[in-house]
């Protein structure tokens, strides 16, 4: 994921955070209390805590933006392996029927790389590379397609002339 995107569970980006991060450290320069900024800023007192702390150590470098999350654990090859796999789909890849889901991604990587990943971080993964979630069009095993049909054109016209 870019971060220049906005995390989903965020209000605010990656940029964001950093702007207001920096302007605490301006108030810090100014002589502004902890808790003036806290204030100021509507955040809590651990974070202004732990921007004082990296400002006072490392000045506004300590305040800019670095590398957040875990590290990726795929490297480039196996991640362009994985996403050639996905788009073949999942029937060619040895499963039952052709529905990519998060566990059976998971399982997926597993098997072909020796990497295990949780549920949401496969989620992450397919988010930065650009796949989305989708839903299949569901229909009944029962479904008589024939019959539909026939009802639609005789019964439904029917009902529609009466109504």
């Amino acid at each position: 994921m870019a971060h220049s995107q906005q995390h989903p569970s965020r209000a605010l980006t990656q940029q964001e955070l950093e702007a207001r991060r920096l302007k605490a450290g301006a108030y810090f320069g100014g002589g502004k209390s902890q808790s003036w900024v806290r204030a100021k800023l509507g955040v809590s007192r651990a974070a202004v805590c732990q921007w004082y702390a990296k400002w006072a150590k490392e000045g506004e470098a300590g305040l800019l933006r670095g590398k957040y999350g875990r590290a990726i654990k795929l490297t480039p090859h196996q991640e362009k392996r994985l996403q050639r796999d996905i788009l073949r789909g999942a029937l060619k890849c040895g499963y039952a029927n052709d529905c990519w889901t998060l566990k059976r991604i998971g399982h997926h990587i597993r098997k072909t790389t020796g990497v295990v990943y949780k549920d949401r971080s496969v989620w992450h993964t397919m988010e930065r590379f650009g796949f989305s979630c989708q839903k299949p069009k569901r229909k009944a095993r029962e479904r008589d397609e024939k019959a539909i049909s026939t009802w639609l054109a005789t019964t439904w016209t029917a009902i529609k002339k009466g109504a």
